[in-house]
């Protein structure tokens, strides 16, 4: 199949969230199974080239785009990475970002009063101005090209809008083509919405008439008006069912139009590319010493877990700055030796906001330490400040029990969530969830909130899940597998070894894509 994907972030190019990983991963595989794939992306000016091979303009010609009034100029580059065709849309409103969603320090020369981590104030330029130069693109080159693909594939809702400017706007261009619109998340914030229809048409250019089948309140929503023009889907089966309930309280009133509008929604569990983990190699995992969960060869694992201590956990001066591959990681609190091997270690890594369930997490920990002495916790991720500095609160308060690291640098992550015997995803709501897949990976048992993706972790046999989603409920699941860890260190190896398994036979994007989305594309 001739297949378009259409993003704003890819890994190894443009980096920013989970998405990256799906697209490139999903990208790769389909073209593995002998399929056209091409990947549309804008040129931002923190995009990294050093992957993409014969990376040329696709043409000097400059094309004037309007859209919200106002008028850009863009032009095409295209390139090639492991097989994927790449074009770059090229304007100057992507060359001066110096990140894919958020303002960043690199940004400030530009955007003096900017604030670091917020989004970029031009964003529906940004997303809408992407879509209307795809069309563009499909209009004056595809033929040149190789011709118009069968599917377009549209990752989130900064994309979302592009199956009706190009059904309704560029009809005779497109009109074989079908098209996909993926969810990856819906949760508030991720909606990518418009004000109100006068400002939807001013930036997308549709008539009030398509526009108003999206309207959520005054808000116009983009998976709603493309809806009529193409087929949604989302990254797990039990959040395709979540976002068909209207009483669900994590959309911001998406899942209330679905209902109301029957909108089919297909869930498709995102795979894992177990390629770029692999514990039983340490040149690809990035930690210290070599372990196979799925063999029940662990001696590697505890290996890791001692160098973590030693090198990342027990320096126990205030505000240490640990400085790992270039990345500026800042601990608080630490680690006490654990010279008898007694203790039993939990671990987060995550983004520090409420979605992921934060706030129970440091709940939890006052009633974990108070019971069980012997229990150490991890904590790896940045995010919201109000929840960053309760993190180097908690640590501080539990001296010798806690760790905080501030900050993300790829192998530290991995090994935080190695080092742990359990790590925990108290998440509100959980599109699909990676790192639970990461955690099986690396032979940590995943203890998570009943929810979205997350409910593919099969409780007993692969994981553990619990509901309803409060600390409470977390402390008395908790307690029992601690207490039994603690009368034997071996007594989940099961588990271990089953997840590890789980993860390889299932989940991996070479069966995801084979056997979901090549289906659901023809």
């Amino acid at each position: 199949m001739k297949i378009w994907m259409i993003a704003r972030e890819y890994a190894g190019i443009a980096e920013a969230g989970g998405v990256k990983n799906v697209v490139c991963s999903l990208s790769e595989e389909l073209v593995n199974l002998q399929n056209d794939v091409t990947l549309f992306i804008p040129q931002y000016g923190c995009t990294d080239l050093s992957k993409v091979s014969d990376y040329v303009e696709f043409s000097k010609k400059v094309f004037q785009i309007e859209t919200g009034k106002k008028s850009f100029e863009v032009s095409f580059s295209k390139g090639i990475c492991n097989g994927v065709k790449i074009v770059f849309i090229k304007s100057e409103i992507y060359s001066e970002k110096h990140n894919v969603y958020t303002y960043c320090e690199k940004d400030f020369e530009k955007y003096p009063n900017a604030i670091c981590g917020t989004g970029y104030d031009d964003m529906k330029y940004l997303n809408i101005l992407f879509q209307k130069a795809i069309c563009v693109y499909a209009e004056s080159f595809a033929k040149e090209a190789g011709g118009l693909p069968e599917v377009v594939h549209c990752h989130d809702a900064c994309t979302a809008a592009l199956p009706a400017i190009a059904k309704v706007l560029f009809k005779d261009v497109f009109e074989n083509t079908k098209f996909v619109v993926s969810i990856h998340n819906a949760g508030p914030c991720y909606h990518h919405e418009f004000a109100n229809l006068e400002e939807a048409e001013n930036f997308t250019g549709l008539s009030e008439e398509v526009l108003s089948y999206g309207l959520n309140g005054q808000r116009v929503e983009p998976y709603v008006f493309s809806s009529p023009y193409s087929k949604l889907s989302t990254v797990s089966y039990d959040y395709a069912l979540e976002l068909l309930d209207p009483n669900n309280p994590n959309t911001d009133g998406l899942a209330e139009l679905f209902s109301s509008k029957k909108i089919h929604i297909e869930g498709i569990t995102n795979g894992i590319d177990i390629n770029r983990y692999l514990p039983e190699n340490k040149n690809i995992s990035g930690l210290p010493f070599e372990f196979s969960p799925s063999n029940l060869l662990l001696d590697g694992k505890y290996k890791c877990r001692n160098y973590f201590l030693e090198n990342y956990a027990q320096k126990k001066n205030s505000n240490e700055i640990l400085d790992i591959h270039g990345e500026k990681i800042k601990q608080y609190g630490y680690l006490d030796a654990d010279t008898e091997n007694k203790n039993i270690y939990i671990s987060f890594h995550g983004r520090l906001v409420r979605q992921k369930g934060i706030l129970i997490i440091l709940d939890l920990i006052d009633m974990i330490l108070e019971t069980y002495p012997n229990v150490r916790f991890i904590i790896n991720g940045q995010g919201e400040n109000a929840l960053q500095e309760m993190a180097k609160r908690k640590a501080k308060d539990f001296s010798g029990k806690v760790v905080y690291l501030r900050g993300y640098e790829r192998s530290l992550a991995r090994l935080c969530t190695a080092s742990g015997d359990f790590s925990l995803f108290p998440s509100e709501f959980e599109p699909c969830g990676l790192e639970d897949f990461i955690a099986q990976i690396y032979g940590t048992i995943p203890v998570a909130h009943a929810t979205g993706g997350l409910k593919k972790i099969i409780s007993g046999k692969t994981g553990f899940v619990y509901s309803p989603n409060t600390a409470e409920k977390l402390f008395g699941l908790l307690s029992f597998l601690i207490e039994n860890k603690s009368q034997d260190k071996s007594c989940y190896d099961d588990i271990i070894r089953l997840g590890a398994v789980s993860v390889s036979t299932n989940y991996t994007w070479k069966i995801v894509a084979k056997e979901k989305y090549l289906p659901y594309y023809r």
